[in-house]
């Protein structure tokens, strides 16, 4: 490559065989071709010439007419063939050109911020696939994505090459803080009564009375013997025993994957994140994709990625449940089930009942317990 640089630049560095320098020399004294840097080692002589301008075709006729080696050699070849020079200036423009080009937006998002919102804004204002880098104002979009995009608490566009990459992160917005000038407490479900604890408001109802779900139980409404009738927010608990059914259900027969073995790899080309043309379907197949980016000396991103699906054929069969195995499922589910009901409450008792039924094995269960149905 600096040969090819120093020809341009009028001076190229030549190798000469013994039988050849006494030629070389006469040409260049006919020609007015200057020359410096005489070096002889193991009987060949080398030596850089000088040519009146840049790219000479003198340079060209001294290795020709002397059967010089090196580049001076292998240039004048190329330069019999202008189509190569030309798509090779075009090839190392367009390089020049493209490492300017925004070829690829990544979103990193740090929580449950709206990347197309930000996308969008972004693409409005000048930021995507196939934009002039040094034309993108980072700070004047961030500033602006902060603007438009409420749930955005924090942005930072960072450009690496052809990529620009987005880096967010949510705003946690509180709720609201609303005024409550009066609240009554009610019961959330039916049951029986166990205590009670008022904070603020007046009871209405008694330890061992049964309620139905929406009765009152603590008012925010109470009279006073100075300022009359008073209405606050009432706070308080009561407790009752209640009772929550539920029923755990299990297939008869399952329906079972099984691989066969084979395998089918489709590559389809991407164009700025487009498919140029339609997959194949592929029925009982299991699907696994990847993308990869295509770049050009590891340095330079281009818009085109190719993706890669990988399929893999499996067969469905119907296969006939054990009742060990099924009473092993029902138990794994039964005590998920029963641990979501009780929650914060304090179990008393569970009742069970097994059976088979519509080509299932169900259980159906009462678990009694206390809690506070004060909502």
């Amino acid at each position: 490559m600096s040969e090819i640089i120093r020809y341009f630049a009028g001076t190229a560095r030549m190798t000469e065989r013994p039988e050849h320098k006494n030629e070389a020399l006469r040409y260049m004294q006919k020609n007015g071709i200057g020359f410096y840097d005489v070096c002889e080692k193991d009987g060949v002589t080398s030596f850089t010439v000088t040519a009146g301008r840049a790219g000479d075709k003198d340079l060209l006729k001294l290795a020709s007419v002397t059967k010089t080696r090196g580049i001076l050699k292998d240039l004048k070849k190329v330069l019999r063939r202008p189509g190569i020079c030309i798509g090779a200036l075009i090839f190392a423009a367009g390089l020049l050109l493209s490492d300017d080009i925004v070829w690829d937006v990544r979103f990193v998002p740090g929580g449950g911020e709206d990347v197309a919102r930000i996308e969008q804004t972004l693409y409005e204002n000048g930021l995507y696939a196939g934009a002039v880098g040094s034309r993108v104002d980072r700070r004047y979009l961030e500033n602006l994505v902060m603007m438009k995009c409420p749930d955005v608490a924090y942005v930072r566009i960072n450009m690496s090459g052809t990529v620009a990459t987005v880096v967010t992160d949510e705003r946690i917005i509180p709720p609201e803080q609303t005024t409550r000038e009066s609240t009554d407490l009610k019961a959330s479900e039916d049951g029986y009564i166990i205590r009670y604890e008022t904070y603020a408001g007046r009871t209405v109802v008694e330890k061992g009375q049964t309620v139905k779900a929406g009765d009152l139980l603590i008012s925010g409404t109470y009279e006073t013997f100075h300022n009359g009738a008073v209405t606050v927010p009432a706070r308080g608990r009561v407790y009752a025993l209640v009772c929550r059914s539920f029923v755990c259900e299990y297939p008869r027969t399952v329906f079972e994957k099984t691989y066969t073995g084979n395998t089918y790899t489709e590559r389809i080309p991407l164009l700025f994140s487009r498919r140029l043309r339609a997959g194949k379907d592929h029925d009982s197949c299991e699907k696994e994709t990847r993308t990869d980016a295509v770049t050009v000396f590891g340095a330079v991103t281009l818009p085109v990625k190719i993706e890669t699906s990988t399929y893999r054929e499996y067969i469905v069969t119907n296969r006939a449940v054990t009742e060990r195995e099924a009473y092993a499922e029902l138990q794994k589910k039964y005590e998920a089930a029963l641990s979501a009901v009780v929650g914060d409450g304090q179990l008393q008792s569970v009742t069970k009942k097994v059976e088979i039924s519509d080509g299932k094995y169900k259980i159906y269960c009462e678990a009694w317990l206390v809690c506070n149905i004060a909502k």
